[in-house]
């Protein structure tokens, strides 16, 4: 979606990857800027960063997200420093990853800084650390302890929540963390909880204590943290799982921790091997991205479709038992179906699902959350996922916009957006929270309605 910018790029070229965030563009409640440097020091990208935001802000920031590439692993205290110094802010969250991205520009394999400045009228803004759970704790245990630590109320809108993959177990605290919210019951008896959970998980680091977490001015490489919102925002999410179905639904029968051991009472390795015989050669070439698997995420609806799913890993399976491994604890009784991971799906689904977004006002700025198979060799482009979210809100072109042949974009159009390729994406399906893989993860910041 977005190019990526050479190394020594300077000033004048960070600042075509602005998005062009005038305070203008915004009513003074709600202001989001962002802004890129890929200078290779440390504290000159700061500086850089920093000077960019200043002219873009109608005053000092209320919080920063701020992601760095591996590169600024171990100095990203010196940039934190550094940009509270310049800009005065009140709180600031990030990490790092193999990938970043600012606007439409995506960088991978690069040094680089984004940061966004926010200004919040009204909001109220409670950094978190995630201290340590007992699993000898029941889920209503750790959800409490969760709910205290995230501040989660009625006025809750948004927990942008970060973690180190080496030193947090997310199987057991992923679904705390969902569960932590505060509940409410509709008229039909539905209970849905307030407010919304999106993040991921530090890319870029392979062994402990390789990735790094910032959360205002307390720099860690272990852990989970992040910053919950509450007050006068609004925050819409979209979660791509870019997959699509083949066979048929398929109520598992027999299953064991993670292993599917049978569907509608056959043996489940016989049931995925008749599905895939009936494949085309396309989709068959397809199976080279890995096989997945949905699972029915409510199983009280009479039909399933776009969304119901969630994703998860087909590991392998063994020809004596039977079995198949899926990346997920199973059960007897859920339904499941084959999905395929595919260019030319994640590119429709996302679409798809912007689309219903532009019903609503144009957000102030996004967060992107894209999983690091999602980059340029996935989409044989670079940046696919932020030029996409970014550009989602421009105005559609008339026919003669159309039939003009290599019109170019305008670089100040799409609205600000910072984001990173995680090594774990977290956000909603059907208003639960979930880890997720081959996602994309977006929090769109509005004013309320």
């Amino acid at each position: 979606m977005s190019s990526d910018s050479s190394s020594d790029s300077s000033s004048s070229n960070d600042e075509s990857n602005d998005s062009s965030n005038d305070a203008s563009n915004h009513t003074s409640g709600l202001q989001m800027v962002n802004a890129l440097s890929m200078l290779p020091d440390p504290i000159d990208a700061a500086h850089q960063v920093a000077d960019q935001l200043w002219k873009q802000l109608n005053g000092s920031p209320d919080l920063l997200m701020v992601f760095v590439s591996v590169h600024h692993a171990r100095t990203m205290g010196m940039i934190a420093d550094t940009l509270r110094d310049r800009l005065g802010s009140r709180h600031m969250v990030g990490m790092t990853a193999t990938g970043v991205m600012s606007g439409v520009s995506s960088i991978e394999g690069s040094a680089a800084v984004s940061v966004m400045a926010c200004r919040f009228a009204g909001v109220e803004i409670k950094p978190f650390w995630v201290e340590h759970l007992s699993p000898r704790e029941s889920m209503d245990q750790r959800a409490a302890k969760l709910s205290e630590c995230i501040g989660a109320s009625d006025e809750m809108r948004a927990a942008l929540f970060f973690a180190d993959p080496f030193s947090v177990p997310m199987v057991n605290l992923i679904p705390a963390l969902s569960a932590s919210r505060v509940q409410v019951v509709s008229d039909s008896g539905r209970v849905d909880q307030i407010g919304t959970i999106i993040g991921g998980m530090a890319s870029g680091g392979n062994k402990p204590n390789s990735n790094t977490l910032l959360l205002d001015g307390d720099v860690r490489h272990e852990g989970a943290m992040g910053v919950t919102l509450s007050g006068n925002l609004q925050v819409d999410t979209v979660v791509s799982q870019g997959c699509r179905p083949i066979g048929s639904p398929m109520v598992i029968t027999k299953a064991r921790g993670n292993l599917i051991l049978e569907l509608g009472g056959e043996r489940a390795i016989d049931v995925v091997r008749e599905t895939v015989r009936d494949l085309n050669e396309a989709d068959k070439e397809l199976l080279g991205n890995g096989m997945v698997i949905g699972r029915v995420i409510n199983e009280q609806k009479s039909h399933f479709g776009r969304g119901d799913f969630l994703i998860r890993n087909v590991m392998g399976g063994d020809k004596t038992s039977g079995a198949i491994a899926i990346a997920d604890l199973m059960h007897a009784g859920q339904t499941v179906q084959l999905h395929l991971h595919d260019a030319k799906t994640a590119k429709e689904d996302l679409s798809l699902l912007l689309d219903g977004q532009r019903l609503y006002s144009k957000p102030a700025g996004a967060l992107l959350i894209s999983c690091t198979g999602r980059g340029g060799e996935f989409f044989d482009e670079p940046g696919y996922d932020a030029t996409v979210v970014s550009r989602a809100f421009d105005p559609k072109p008339d026919g003669a916009s159309l039939a003009k042949a290599g019109t170019e974009l305008d670089p100040s159009s799409g609205i600000p957006l910072i984001g990173i390729q995680a090594a774990g994406e977290i956000g909603p399906i059907d208003g639960v929270t979930f880890q997720h893989g081959h996602t994309a993860v977006v929090g769109l910041f509005r004013e309320p309605d």
